[in-house]
């Protein structure tokens, strides 16, 4: 990502499970729920820019793109989920439309194991 002096005004959030592989690899799996949120102008309690839209607030590091805190709905991201942000193109546009998705809890693998949890 390139640097830029102003934080981006929008990004799209993606909610996923975080799932391992037979091998205990971290593996996400298909988005269950995808969310643009725009800048509010205020920094959240974990000190990065907050944004926010549709049910979600999040603090993002404008430097690495990471996600340091969020609640959807008002709840924290249940363990197993793991949330990852795309920058909103500064013009406006994005390659992918965001979109909503039903939030469920994420299904067990064939072998019954459970992936780790992935604090966002």
């Amino acid at each position: 990502m390139s640097e830029m002096s102003e934080n981006p005004r929008w990004y799209t959030v993606v909610l996923k499970p975080q799932l391992a592989d037979a091998e205990g690899h971290p593996e996400h799996g298909s988005p269950l729920r995808e969310t643009r949120v725009e800048a509010t102008g205020d920094l959240g309690a974990s000190g990065y820019p907050r944004y926010a839209g549709s049910g979600v607030q999040a603090d993002i590091d404008p430097a690495t793109g990471a996600v340091e805190a969020i609640t959807v709905d008002g709840d924290e991201l249940p363990l197993g989920y793991v949330a990852q942000a795309r920058e909103g193109d500064t013009a406006g546009g994005d390659s992918m439309v965001p979109g909503e998705y039903e939030f469920e809890a994420p299904r067990a693998t064939g072998d019954g194991k459970g992936g780790g949890a992935h604090p966002a």
